[in-house]
């Protein structure tokens, strides 16, 4: 790409260089055998609340890198790739209660105490179980354009071949999001791409995530756990999503009793933070500027025993 002098570049474009010259640091935690990589703003801020920016399906963590450093202000500010994805080593097999102990031990490394979770898409079923096996951990969820209640059914997906690119240019050609975004901000969609190819064994570039991870993903997706949970949680959405429309909003109000009222991001799909990044950073401040109101309630949920949570709770 070639130089544009900074006095031609547009506000986004300005704005978008100065939050990804925040470089974090990077490091990583073993978890049950894999190595789990994350991001951290400004680990020097560790007497700030934590808040963990967690990702959604075959994405990473640099999804967020030009979200985090507007909330360090307030927060020392944390993002993950779980493993089969981003810069985390692979497994033989995935489940989403593997990711939550991955969130949990992250948290740990970092020693961070009680946490906020801001999670998008597939991140928000991780989430969730980690608020309800570690509630003396997790502070609040909030959920960003998730559908949560799929009635049990695993979206078909084809499991390929990782494929192989002759050239980063060539692979970032083919760099697609699904579902198709509204409106993606160019800048951020090349970014995104860049950061989500690496060098293949055999030759060549490939993308970062395991082609096999929907083959290898376990059917653990008991969404009935969270029935009746009384968990500070807030739900974001985008005013023009494919995947959360209304029908799913009531849903999520229904089952999660303690929920906020939803706030929605406008002309955003399902991609909030590539579509309209400003908006989202307006409406978690917004969210965050106050305590969420079942927060006291949930630092003393043990004695929420809805069918199953006991059983999620036991185990390290």
């Amino acid at each position: 790409m070639d130089h544009i002098p900074e006095a031609n570049l547009s506000p986004i474009s300005r704005w978008l260089d100065s939050e990804w010259s925040h470089h974090p640091v990077v490091r990583s935690v073993e978890v049950e055998g894999a190595k789990v990589c994350y991001r951290w703003w400004n680990p020097s801020d560790v007497h700030k609340p934590a808040l963990m920016l967690v990702h959604g399906f075959l994405a990473h963590a640099r999804w967020w890198d030009h979200i985090a450093p507007q909330l360090m202000s307030r927060y020392t500010v944390l993002a993950p790739d779980f493993t089969g994805m981003g810069d985390s080593d692979w497994r033989p097999e995935y489940s989403r209660r593997q990711y939550a102990k991955e969130l949990i031990s992250v948290a740990r490394s970092a020693d961070l105490g009680r946490v906020t979770l801001v999670a998008h898409s597939f991140g928000a079923l991780p989430a969730l179980y980690a608020a309800l096996k570690y509630p003396g951990l997790i502070d609040r969820v909030i959920i960003v354009d998730a559908k949560v209640w799929l009635n049990g059914e695993e979206p078909d997906v084809d499991v390929r071949p990782l494929r192989r690119y002759p050239d980063p240019a060539t692979a970032k050609a083919r760099f697609k999001l699904i579902p198709p975004p509204r409106q993606a901000v160019p800048a951020i969609m090349d970014y995104i791409a860049s950061h989500s190819m690496r060098t293949a064994p055999e030759g060549g570039w490939s993308w970062k995530f395991d082609p096999q991870l929907f083959g290898k993903l376990l059917p653990d997706y008991p969404v009935d756990l969270f029935v009746g949970a009384p968990l500070p949680v807030d739900l974001i959405y985008g005013s023009l999503s494919d995947v959360v429309r209304e029908a799913e909003i009531q849903r999520f109000v229904q089952n999660l009793p303690s929920c906020g009222q939803p706030v929605a991001v406008p002309l955003s799909g399902h991609h909030v933070m590539i579509e309209q990044p400003v908006g989202l950073i307006a409406a978690l401040n917004g969210l965050l500027a106050r305590p969420h109101a079942a927060s006291i309630r949930w630092q003393t949920a043990a004695d929420f025993t809805s069918p199953g949570v006991a059983h999620l709770r036991k185990g390290p």
